[in-house]
């Protein structure tokens, strides 16, 4: 059975401590934080904390050796056949063992170094504090907490580019140079790189950004996020974990996504950037007595600059500017009355004052735009939010769901869950569509000798493509007997394609 693998690198390089016989350490158990529970707040990097099980004092003895110690986490990678090499006699497997099922009889070697292809959980270095707690056989736990390594963006203020024309001001240039630089810089200091398709929509939708006073230094992580938040996509920033790489990436709460039946039962999640493989409702634990209703939210203020001319130091300067964007009739007259508006801070220059001094474009959001937010708006709104849903390996195979057990963005749909007989105003199940887990907890545990990963989610919903989907017709050819589907009559209008 496939289970997290800790390596930590006291000096030699990385070292084992998932836990064997006659090991200095063993891994007890972990936690990561990721994620955001604010679509107006960016993703704080991922924070481990963790216990060890010091056996022989070696690490407890010395703290100068812990500070800042990498620490790599990895989902041990599904088996190959020369994996499977157990001399158990057949006779002797579960009897109701099937072939799908024959990967799982297999246990990870636990002294086993780290491997390029494995699914990464996290990396990065642990931080000073934390406890050591002598135990009454002797041996030590050692209570100790990680920052992923993009918590350097986060910590690096240093000057950006200048230009002679614009003095006093850094971090000059159009969205393209910046996103340049930026890249560079996050290379520099060691950390996943950007992810090629966050450059392109960056280079492509970015306005033209007010650069900052000199006396201004603001975090690298800040500079990176304003770029994209005046856009109606909503970018949050992620650490992407694949096999054999990582990606610092942005995902799209605010684009529209689709739910795909194919011809087996399956559905397909496309949204946020991503396509993914949903899981079934029943591999969801769900809180049994809670929902969330959102707070009402009528309007987006987006946070701008504006641009004016300085004739005494004959200069550009900027001051502090705001555009508004409403739910264009999208929301009952009762909610807009409120009033509540959800900030984005940007750098785009939406007022030119400059009398021509401004050598960048100056951004208003366009009628589609405006569009898209309104669209957001009303979804933000109309749905109630399950409660802390959870994903364990207890429930599913990893081995066809692992991107649901990592610490990142995770794509959703909800079928015949307890909450499907409440309809929302149009008569459709308030949890259809599709839904984005922009955070969470993640944890590992023993259960007695079993790996127990849990992954409990902050999730949002997402605005849908409407359902190409009108009649019985449109699902031809499909084999599924009706045994075999887990839709409600209601919840077939979440489906907006078929594809056998």
């Amino acid at each position: 059975m496939r289970q997290p693998v800790m390596y930590i690198d006291t000096g030699g390089g990385y070292v084992n401590v998932t836990g064997h016989a006659g090991a200095t350490a063993g891994l007890a158990g972990f936690t990561i934080e990721w994620g955001t529970d604010k679509l107006d707040e960016q993703p704080d990097p991922n924070v481990l904390h963790f216990q060890l099980m010091d056996r022989t004092g070696d690490l407890a003895g010395n703290a100068t050796r812990i500070a800042g110690m990498p620490v790599l986490i990895q989902l041990s990678r599904m088996p190959l056949w020369q994996d499977l090499n157990r001399s158990t006699p057949w006779v002797e497997t579960p009897p109701a063992l099937t072939w799908a099922d024959f990967h799982q009889l297999h246990t990870p070697d636990p002294t086993e170094p780290p491997d390029p292809t494995a699914l990464t959980l996290f990396m990065g270095n642990i931080t000073t504090g934390g406890t050591i707690t002598q135990r009454g056989n002797g041996t030590y736990l050692l209570d100790l907490y990680a920052n992923s390594l993009t918590v350097r963006l986060k910590r690096t203020t240093q000057q950006g580019p200048t230009d002679p024309a614009l003095p006093d001001l850094h971090w000059t240039g159009d969205a393209r140079a910046r996103v340049d630089e930026i890249g560079r810089r996050i290379n520099g200091l060691g950390c996943p790189p950007l992810d090629p398709d966050s450059i392109d929509y960056l280079k492509q939708y970015a306005p033209y950004p007010a650069p900052y006073d000199l006396d201004s230094m603001p975090d690298l992580s800040t500079v990176l996020h304003k770029l994209a938040a005046p856009l109606p996509d909503v970018a949050l920033w992620y650490e992407i974990h694949q096999h054999g790489s990582e990606h610092l990436a942005a995902r799209y709460a605010g684009d529209k996504a689709s739910i795909t039946l194919h011809g087996d039962g399956t559905l397909s999640v496309e949204g946020a950037g991503m396509e993914q493989k949903a899981l079934y409702a029943s591999d969801i634990r769900i809180n049994e007595t809670d929902m969330t209703l959102p707070d009402p939210v009528a309007q987006v203020t987006l946070k701008t600059r504006k641009a004016k001319w300085d004739d005494n130091d004959q200069k550009v300067t900027f001051e502090d500017a705001e555009a508004t964007v409403t739910d264009r009739g999208r929301l009952p007259q009762n909610l807009t009355e409120t009033i509540e508006a959800v900030t984005f801070e940007t750098d785009a220059v939406s007022v030119d004052e400059s009398g021509g001094h401004w050598p960048g474009t100056v951004w208003q959001p366009s009628d589609a735009q405006r569009d898209q937010w309104a669209d957001w708006l009303a979804t933000q709104n109309l749905k109630p939010i399950p409660e802390a849903p959870t994903i364990s390996s207890r429930d599913i195979d990893l081995d066809l769901y692992e991107h649901t057990l990592q610490p990142s963005a995770i794509l959703l749909a909800f079928a015949s869950t307890r909450y499907t007989k409440l309809l929302d105003a149009n008569g459709s199940p308030v949890t259809a569509g599709a839904w984005l887990a922009i955070g969470g907890t993640l944890s590992f545990a023993w259960d007695g000798d079993e790996p127990d990963l849990s992954n409990e989610l902050t999730i949002t919903p997402l605005p849908m493509i409407p359902s190409e989907l009108s009649t019985w017709a449109d699902l031809d050819p499909i084999g599924l007997p009706w045994t075999a589907t887990v839709f409600t009559w209601g919840e077939f209008g979440q489906i907006t394609y078929f594809e056998q």
